[in-house]
């Protein structure tokens, strides 16, 4: 594995590219391979039909990660990895990784689709700006569900009365102060072991090697450290990623291919991201991997394009045997009923195919309109789905897709945090925790178990 150093050194001996020329290059570099491998996304699908498209998808992406390599935007250089260097950095892929600690702790592995084993849940706003005045509180309620194995929460907005910016103290601050809310949440909900998939607010490394520095963020723990779309990186998530892993910490990379961009449509972004996945392991010596397709327009994972991208990374699983994480992204926010058939359906694909979950990250990550409910849904639906043929899965969330997908272009914010969760007694308002219920219902008419394994995180 060349790993984050030894990507600086041959980042300063490699070629001088403009970025709109790697993009470019990428672009037409994606498009061939769609061709040569026969890669198609048939419009208006939610999933592959056909399970052999595995191979196709993960031998385009990795000779889309041979032949166009890595751009460092920092340098206005292109990097390019060898075949043998690819190949060695999968070979030393994790594939299975301790997260937490004591009682807390999960083993997390990569998954089969139709293998029954149900997917981690990694629950939280995701990245989403929160107000320091509701971050722990809304922390706290995705850690007391029994079925969220994980924290992946928000970022902090501002701190000390100041707007958070990149590469200040700022930063530094708001990291700290993110690391310690979420230790609090934790500790208040009696499970202190459980895996953070943390620093969110660390938009450069700033924040990360602060919440290092004092020891906040555990071994067992994670950082986040994006592939920048399309396929580059910059100093900042190389420091992230170098210090990570001489430190201790699980790098958690997030590839997230823009549907409609310079990947192209859905077949071109599954190859992106294949690409992009073995990239971050290879510059990062990545952990697990969070799948999270952007469409241009959309936004949400819950889009019939994004689901796709992300049922096709599912299927190459077997080929990339590192952990991959399918992330919850719905437009809608908490209190509108049309998001809780999103996390339905984006459930039912990512966990039929192979991924474990993340999310829900409320109202496309804009707002933090949500609480641990919609995580209790997701995890419940994941764990019916991971016991389903993948076909029947596509089946049921066609028929949700039905009741969301008008709301997609002119989503609903929701409510926010307060107006959904009575803090105090630490339970959902009652009329939200009734709209659950009743699209609960609705899932087991429509042939749904989710009854089953309904208990905690250990079944």
């Amino acid at each position: 594995m060349p790993g984050p150093l030894a990507l600086e050194g041959r980042a300063r001996e490699g070629a001088y590219m403009e970025q709109r020329a790697f993009d470019l290059l990428l672009s037409r570099k994606v498009a061939e391979l769609e061709r040569e491998h026969g890669v198609r996304y048939e419009a208006g699908s939610i999933a592959p039909h056909d399970p052999s498209l595995a191979k196709d998808v993960f031998e385009a992406g990795f000779q889309l990660a041979l032949e166009v390599g890595v751009y460092l935007v920092d340098e206005g250089r292109r990097v390019q990895l060898g075949e043998e260097e690819l190949k060695s950095a999968l070979a030393s892929a994790k594939s299975r990784v301790l997260v937490g600690e004591g009682k807390d702790a999960r083993v997390l592995e990569p998954r089969r689709p139709g293998s029954g084993a149900r997917p981690l849940v990694f629950g939280g706003y995701a990245g989403t700006p929160t107000p320091p005045e509701i971050f722990k509180e809304s922390a706290l309620s995705y850690a007391l569900e029994p079925r969220v194995d994980a924290l992946d929460h928000g970022s902090l907005a501002s701190v000390s009365g100041l707007s958070v910016q990149r590469g200040a103290p700022s930063e530094a601050e708001a990291t700290v102060a993110e690391l310690r809310l979420l230790r609090e949440a934790v500790e208040e909900a009696g499970r202190p072991g459980m895996h953070l998939l943390a620093c969110e607010s660390s938009v450069t490394a700033v924040g990360s090697l602060a919440a290092m520095a004092l020891g906040l963020l555990r071994r067992s723990d994670a950082q986040l450290v994006p592939v920048l779309n399309e396929m580059k990186v910059d100093r900042g998530q190389l420091v992230k990623a170098h210090v990570g892993l001489a430190y201790g910490v699980h790098n958690a990379a997030l590839v997230d291919p823009v549907v409609g961009g310079f990947a192209r449509g859905a077949a071109g972004s599954a190859i992106c991201a294949v690409a992009e996945t073995l990239l971050s392991l290879a510059a990062y010596g990545a952990s697990y991997v969070l799948i999270h397709p952007y469409h241009i327009h959309l936004k949400a994972t819950s889009s019939r394009e994004c689901l796709w991208v992300e049922a096709a990374l599912g299927l190459t699983g077997e080929r990339l045997r590192i952990p991959l994480v399918g992330d919850v992204w719905p437009a809608n926010g908490g209190g509108v009923v049309e998001m809780l058939y999103e996390v339905a359906a984006n459930a039912l694909v990512a966990s039929a195919f192979g991924l474990h979950l993340l999310g829900p990250a409320p109202a496309n990550g804009e707002k933090p309109h949500g609480t641990g409910l919609e995580a209790r849904l997701m995890a419940e639906v994941g764990a019916a789905a991971a016991r389903l043929n993948p076909s029947d899965a596509v089946e049921l969330a066609e028929s949700l897709l039905k009741r969301y997908e008008p709301s997609l272009r002119n989503p609903n914010p929701g409510k926010p945090f307060p107006e959904l969760y009575d803090a105090g007694k630490r339970v959902p308002a009652r009329w939200w925790l009734e709209a659950y219920l009743e699209v609960r219902r609705e899932l087991s008419d429509m042939g749904l178990d989710l009854e089953r394994g309904a208990g905690g995180a250990s079944d």
